[in-house]
């Protein structure tokens, strides 16, 4: 028996590496339209523009822009429906929810003294959600690639002795042992032998080659997503009014980031003559962090006009992941069907690591008609490929993974347009957004359609906005072996509700 096993929980198991692939890479540098009421239905156009509470959170100078101090909160209604695309067949899936979405703040302090060229300075703080990962999607389709190619990529190179039970040895032990000792992919070839997918050539202790128990032309593949959890970023501000004319800023900002990723694969199709068939594989990710980063930014006017600019440093974001597998297979043995089933109820953790999301740059401009309205421009460039995963003590995994990101990332570019058109007391917004695909040759992008009504009582006003976005993203069925792409795309419909107080 693997003595050494008996030294931790039944439960638990710690690895030395991390369960993050592109898939999830790509799921982490996204975000969504949310926050207050006015800075969403113009379509997040405020970089030049301030005077809102979200918007702080975007540009820091935007605090100094408010003429009274002032509190605020928002709800949202989402729903989120999915659309999956998998070898020409589609299927759709939907997620429901309400969350109070946005909380900010912000104390304005006037300089009475003439001869002082600052005229005003400011503290803000904002709470809010970059992006809400609910997601429930499902896809269906027909693959000349089954899951055995999977398991056989990670049971290559590997010696056999790894995989069978010995004596009172159970599953739960050999594959906490496994991982332990060697690692993720050693519990995917632990799993794949152990359900009769696969089969070493040759049964010797030292065999390092697998051939499949699965023959088919074509399998069916049903897969069932579910994804929740949350990236929330809160800002610490302070911002200052120079001459009247140039707001200058500066956040300190905390992240948050729980993201829960579950997968049920279901393939079937195999033909008559197959061993194995009807795989059934289960699995979980679930990624925790917290992080920090900051922002410089600044608004200058002239006249009726207004230029912004914001700089986001990189966000430092420590993580840690857990895994849970399962899997069961049918398999013809001495004349009987037996279903397998592996459920080592083993829960991974692995060592935490840093994931360092790149620095952000955009420039804005605005357009002030007097009373009447607005008309306002973002234009955002960050560089997608230059994500990187890092471990304090080296990591091999980590550096082929961020290879493998700096060739297949390219930078994201974000437009932004909003306006705003006011009656009296009234206020008409509508705005629009467009961001490219992370992706390099994906010619996809992002899009929202943004409309909004303001009520100004004085002393307090109330803000509603519809949002009409629209996400695509590409993903690999799984890292290695079975890499089929699928797409999902997002038609998301949110409604939200903003009041502020003026103090």
């Amino acid at each position: 028996m693997r003595l050494h096993i008996l030294l931790f929980l039944f439960f638990t198991g710690v690895q030395y590496t991390v369960s993050q692939g592109v898939n999830d890479i790509s799921q982490l540098l996204s975000s969504e339209l949310n926050g207050s009421s006015r800075y969403t239905s113009m379509g997040g156009a405020f970089g030049a523009l301030g005077g809102d509470l979200t918007a702080i959170s975007y540009n820091p100078a935007s605090s100094s822009v408010f003429l009274h101090s002032e509190i605020g909160s928002s709800f949202n209604f989402k729903n989120n429906s999915t659309e999956g695309r998998y070898f020409g067949t589609t299927r759709k899936g939907e997620n429901k929810s309400i969350n109070l979405d946005h909380f900010g703040a912000v104390i304005v302090l006037n300089n009475n003294i003439p001869e002082s060229s600052w005229t005003k300075i400011s503290f803000g703080i904002n709470l809010h959600k970059i992006i809400n990962f609910d997601q429930n999607a499902s896809l269906y389709g027909s693959n000349s690639n089954g899951i055995d190619l999977f398991f056989l990529n990670y049971a290559d190179g590997l010696q056999f002795d790894n995989l069978p039970l010995y004596d009172e040895e159970t599953i739960s032990e050999v594959y906490r042992s496994l991982g332990d000792k060697n690692g993720y992919g050693a519990q995917q070839a632990f799993l794949g032998y152990q359900s009769f997918i696969i089969n070493p050539t040759s049964f010797e202790n030292d065999n390092t080659t697998y051939y499949s128990n699965v023959d088919y032309d074509k399998v069916i593949h049903k897969l069932n997503i579910t994804k929740s959890g949350y990236h929330r970023k809160t800002t610490f501000n302070f911002s200052a009014l120079y001459e009247n004319k140039l707001h200058l800023g500066i956040n300190i900002n905390t992240h948050s980031l729980k993201f829960k990723n579950d997968n049920f694969l279901n393939e079937g199709n195999h033909k008559t003559s197959s061993n194995t068939y009807n795989i059934k594989f289960n699995n979980q990710l679930t990624s925790r962090g917290n992080g920090y980063s900051a922002q410089l930014g600044a608004i200058f006017k002239l006249k009726n006009i207004r230029f912004g600019a914001t700089y986001d440093s990189p966000q430092w974001l420590n993580i840690y992941d857990e895994t849970e597998q399962s899997l069961s297979a049918y398999h013809y043995d001495q004349g009987s069907f037996i279903n397998e089933k592996i459920d080592p109820k083993v829960l991974n953790v692995y060592d935490e690591y840093e994931f360092k999301i790149p620095s952000k740059t955009t420039l804005s401009f605005a357009y002030v008609f007097g009373s009447i309205g607005i008309i306002s421009i973002d234009y955002g460039h960050q560089n997608a490929k230059n994500t990187i995963l890092s471990r304090a003590n080296g990591n091999q995994y980590l550096d082929e993974l961020n290879s493998k990101i700096g060739s297949i990332f390219a930078p994201i570019n974000t437009l932004k347009i909003g306006s705003e058109y006011r009656i009296n007391d009234i206020s008409l917004r509508a705005g629009f957004l467009n961001r490219n695909n992370p992706i390099k040759n994906n010619m996809s992008s992002d899009q929202a359609y943004t409309f909004g009504i303001g009520l100004d009582f004085g002393g307090s006003s109330l803000n509603l906005a519809l949002v009409q976005f629209r996400q695509n993203k590409e993903f690999e069925l799984f890292s290695r072996g079975l890499t089929d792409v699928y797409n999902l795309s997002d038609q998301i419909t949110q409604v939200s509700m903003t009041y502020n107080i003026k103090l």
